[in-house]
């Protein structure tokens, strides 16, 4: 379908290059209405990215001219304007040259929030990309949009709203027609940045992968055994027992193996023997062991005194409301026994006790304390709900 303005008869039509919706038979078509629908919903641990492109023509009919016309694109805050996600994605909208695919120079780029701030008064799109200034549409012009989801672990969703409008140019200076919308700041995601404490995955050291083996671990980088295989841990250094191939202690970082941008660290629970001990974030987002309240000069982070390390367990900070959050949870954590037996409490590279009153109790206490103290139910899974 097209849009008719006057004598100005625009053309818009889009196809998905990559990501969500590219393969399908609705990924081409035209665009009926002056809204461009942009699949960022459909982003997910399975394509976490995509792109689009969108040509804007003026056919012309041999019944009637089709009077060149000045082009704009104009965004809304993301809806819902405060969720996290929108600092999650990515977006890049440039000029590209409809038949060679070969990009030209960018019209935003950033966080989606910072995309839609930057195109939300309405802006100009030259139609002749080889004369100076903002031309007017004669022919065609093509846009490409990328979108990139990285470093988000959560079930909110998001929208950006696009708009574009044609004015024509003879006989007149055109003008913004979204001159006067809404601008200013999109509202920011609450003050907490960790509404929501939930469970990421587990490594285990069973020798499961190169470099792991039974209660040890060489430096290096290793995916989660358990929960969101999309992470892993990357152990920059280790503590191991005096002349035993016995692992008691590790510093890591959380990493995307994809190689984009990690969620926060909120708790970290390392399991050794019959106990676990656990590091709770207090203020501040890391994906480092070594901003972690307890861990020592090194970044390392230990099991229970006169343990191995069987396995971490590693929560993060997503931005869920605490009513839908599934909590920092992993059934195979329990303290019991006495003192002498688990060891719990761990000598820091200072050689002081941390003290772990908090971890001990009976074989049936499940889960990880959340930073109130309170343990979660023991029946969610590692991993929650991705």
């Amino acid at each position: 379908m097209s849009l008719t303005a006057g004598i100005v008869d625009l053309v818009v039509e889009y196809e998905l290059l990559t990501g969500p919706g590219a393969d399908s038979p609705d990924g081409q078509g035209k665009i009926d209405g002056p809204r461009v629908d942009i699949p960022i919903g459909s982003l997910g641990p399975d394509h976490n990215s995509g792109s689009m492109l969108l040509t804007f023509a003026l056919p012309q009919d041999d019944d009637a001219v089709n009077n060149p016309a000045a082009l704009w694109l104009a965004t809304d805050c993301p809806v819902p304007a405060s969720t996290a996600l929108a600092e999650s994605i990515q977006m890049t909208v440039s000029y590209t040259d409809c038949t060679s695919d070969s990009l030209g120079h960018q019209i935003a780029d950033g966080p989606l929030r910072a995309v839609a701030e930057d195109l939300q008064g309405g802006y100009r799109i030259d139609g002749d990309l080889t004369t100076p200034g903002d031309s007017c549409l004669i022919d065609t012009v093509c846009l490409l949009v990328e979108y990139e989801l990285s470093g988000y672990v959560g079930s909110e969703t998001v929208d950006l709203p696009m708009w574009f409008a044609a004015v024509q140019c003879r006989h007149t200076t055109p003008e913004n027609p979204f001159d006067g919308s809404k601008t200013g700041p999109c509202p920011t995601p609450t003050a907490d940045p960790c509404p929501c404490c939930r469970t990421l995955g587990k490594l285990d050291f069973e020798g499961t992968q190169p470099g792991l083996g039974d209660s040890y671990a060489d430096p290096g980088t290793y995916a989660f055994t358990d929960g969101d295989a999309d992470y892993g841990l990357e152990i920059y250094d280790t503590a191991d027992k005096d002349s035993e191939r016995e692992t008691v202690g590790v510093a890591f970082r959380l990493v995307a193996l994809d190689g984009g941008t990690a969620p926060a660290l909120c708790t970290v629970a390392v399991k050794g023997g019959r106990g676990f001990e656990q590091y709770d974030r207090v203020d501040g987002l890391s994906v480092d062991t070594t901003d972690l309240p307890g861990s020592d000069a090194d970044g390392i982070v230990y099991a229970p005194v006169g343990t191995g390390i069987s396995h971490v367990t590693v929560c993060v900070c997503t931005p869920e409301s605490e009513a839908d959050c599934p909590g920092c949870t992993d059934p195979s954590l329990s303290n019991g026994g006495s003192d002498n037996e688990n060891g719990n409490g761990y000598s820091n590279g200072n050689g002081s006790k941390h003290d772990s009153d908090r971890h001990s109790g009976d074989d049936d206490q499940n889960g990880v304390e959340d930073r109130d103290g309170n343990k979660p139910d023991p029946a969610v899974s590692p991993g929650g709900n991705q």
